[in-house]
């Protein structure tokens, strides 16, 4: 026994140097080969400005201070002159009358539904699909930590449910409930109408639920002619609204503050990109005006007309403006040569010789370098494809007088 447990710990630990050896040797391989290789492939790089400004609407506060409020629009959402926009209680009991009164059409809507399944198979086994799905949806926004569309996911599924509840209940004494319901909505109805009024949009435009007090302050009209440190110390105004505000139009624009050596890139009339914190896509805008400078800063401001949803309710907001955008073939910094014919290009390892390939730089970062395939004077299509650089060759990042033929070690 006691052999078999010595001969078990042996073996054990020459496995033990075995591995620490081999890893050991790849390790001083790596950092003493005097020959180090990366592979090619293809990348995107952008120039960004990185800005901290505020988002600026042509919008009006819609007056309206009362607490009892319940909104009738969603965030963004397009409304016309003379439409709800909010509907405002008087007292807590006109608000319970409302809220009774859409929990009675909710059922009215599932008894209804019900009483037409009952008569059709078919609409029966849609519910039965629409309750998988809705489990799923609803298992699916659990996972994902998002809990306005798990409560969303749940409420949809709980009336479904309740449909097919009752449609397996059948419909006999569907009719009769129905009618029930249609009175208690109507009385509820009329006691919560009796103690509410309607908040209407005064222009068309889209509905915002959030006032911040910069709707006077900060303008379209005011950016024009405002200056940076103007634009710093603008202040909010007082807003008592409990309904929030109208955007005019579709048009909204991003300002902030940048230094004249920034602005040196940017002119009126250029269009970019912006990719605005907490937005997940890029938004295409064009830019307006850069002011008088003032201290060695300017104020620019940019203009979008698409996605006035996304940024509906932002303000304060950091934001980088995508000034150019390269693609091509990332290479290390360090790999870049000059060859015999004083052209730029890199060293590629094919088999197990160098090789140069002419290349045209695009695009400079920290460590690396984005480049194009050279031109190729060549007869030859074997020629031409050979000194070609492309993705997955293996170019040669560090090694000593490097020349075309030359034999490389083996890595």
């Amino acid at each position: 026994m006691k052999n078999s447990s010595l001969t078990t710990k042996l073996v054990a630990v020459l496995l033990a140097l075995a591995v620490l050896a081999y890893f050991g040797f790849q390790a001083w391989n790596y950092f003493t080969s005097p020959e180090l290789t990366t592979a090619v492939y293809t990348y995107r790089a952008e120039r960004v400005l990185a800005l901290g400004g505020r988002v600026v609407r042509d919008e009006e506060v819609i007056d309206c201070s009362d607490p009892l409020v319940e909104l009738t629009r969603a965030e963004g959402e397009r409304v016309a002159k003379g439409q709800r926009v909010a509907t405002v209680y008087q007292s807590a009991d006109a608000l319970e009358s409302e809220r009774e009164a859409d929990a009675l059409r909710a059922q009215l809507e599932q008894l209804k539904y019900a009483q037409n399944a009952a008569r059709d198979a078919e609409a029966a086994l849609r519910l039965d699909s629409e309750i998988e799905s809705g489990i799923v949806a609803l298992r699916a926004a659990l996972a994902n930590g998002s809990y306005t569309a798990a409560g969303s996911a749940a409420a949809t599924l709980e009336a479904t449910v309740l449909r097919r509840e009752y449609a397996y209940r059948g419909s006999t004494d569907l009719g009769d409930r129905i009618e029930r319901l249609e009175g208690e909505i109507a009385a509820a109805s009329r006691k919560a109408g009796s103690g509410s009024y309607a908040v209407t949009a005064p222009f068309a435009g889209s509905y915002s639920a959030v006032a911040d007090g910069y709707e006077s302050v900060l303008t379209p009209a005011a950016l024009a002619d405002m200056s940076p440190s103007a634009f710093e110390q603008a202040a909010p105004v007082r807003v008592s609204s409990t309904v929030g505000k109208l955007i005019r139009g579709d048009r909204w624009y991003y300002a902030a503050v940048i230094s004249e050596s920034d602005a040196a890139s940017i002119s009126a009339g250029q269009s970019l990109e912006l990719a605005l914190s907490g937005v997940d896509l890029p938004l295409p805008v064009t830019v307006e005006s850069l002011s008088r400078p003032e201290n060695g800063r300017r104020l620019l401001v940019v203009s979008g007309n698409r996605y006035l949803n996304f940024v509906s309710m932002l303000r304060a907001q950091s934001a980088e403006l995508i000034l150019e955008r390269y693609t091509g073939l990332r290479v290390p910094k360090n790999a870049l040569r000059v060859g015999e014919d004083q052209r730029l290009g890199v060293y590629c390892r094919i088999g197990r010789q160098a090789w140069f390939k002419p290349v045209e730089l695009l695009y400079q970062g920290e460590d690396y370098c984005l480049v194009a395939p050279g031109t190729i004077e060549a007869t030859r299509d074997s020629d031409l494809i050979f000194y070609t650089l492309r993705a997955g060759d293996e170019v040669v990042v560090s090694a000593d007088n490097l020349y075309n033929g030359k034999v490389l070690e083996q890595s």
